[in-house]
């Protein structure tokens, strides 16, 4: 798949982006409620736990990611990974690429913050039972936010979600986040702290089922 924005590629991200992609990834997400909760700021080697964190969620869903390139074809503005209906990452997943690792790279006193976050996914599959688009993770490069690079990576899943009918759900810690999805047609469906010092979380949905 290849289509043109604005005259930058939009591509199926590449095995051979993920390094580049783990490094956007740590940036753009580098003051977000959700990952400061859950790596702490006084977390030893912060950044390296970050980039295996973000390497780890793109071997379980970058086969589904899409990469927004400059016009050199190359340089990574932005990555999104749309999971199709029907498919999806569970903690198996999760652990075969990695997260097996966790309890000995984090201290234990924020495990169960971890606990905490992988229990979502009952929530998500609670709240969306129908087959469903999952935008997994939406991520523009600090360099490159505000100019339409996140409008663009959203274009995979809203084009296809509007050819068969089925509905789309993401999830999302900042305020800015929510209304972005809005602007894009999504409505809330849930709001509020998923843990005890947990960050405002919210799901939003966009379609019927």
């Amino acid at each position: 798949m290849e289509t043109l924005f604005l005259n930058s590629p939009l591509n199926n991200l590449r095995p051979t982006q993920f390094d580049a992609a783990t490094d956007l990834l740590c940036s753009a997400f580098a003051d977000d409620p959700l990952f400061n909760y859950l790596v702490p700021a006084d977390v030893s080697d912060r950044p390296a736990l970050m980039a295996y964190i973000f390497r780890m969620l793109l071997l379980c869903g970058g086969n589904h990611g899409h990469g927004l390139t400059d016009t050199d074809g190359e340089t990574l503005k932005g990555v999104a990974i749309w999971m199709p209906p029907g498919q999806s990452v569970g903690l198996a997943d999760m652990l075969r690429s990695g997260l097996y690792e966790l309890p000995f790279r984090l201290p234990w006193q924020y495990l169960t913050r971890w606990q905490a976050a992988l229990a979502l996914d009952h929530y998500h599959h609670q709240a969306m039972p129908m087959p469903h688009w999952y935008l997994m993770l939406l991520a523009v490069s600090p360099q490159h936010q505000r100019q339409g690079v996140g409008h663009q990576l959203m274009q995979p899943g809203l084009r296809a979600r509007d050819r068969p009918g089925h509905p789309c759900y993401v999830e999302t810690s900042t305020e800015g986040a929510v209304r972005f999805y809005q602007r894009h047609g999504f409505e809330i469906l849930k709001t509020g702290p998923f843990a005890e010092q947990a960050p405002p979380f919210w799901t939003l949905r966009r379609g019927e089922g």
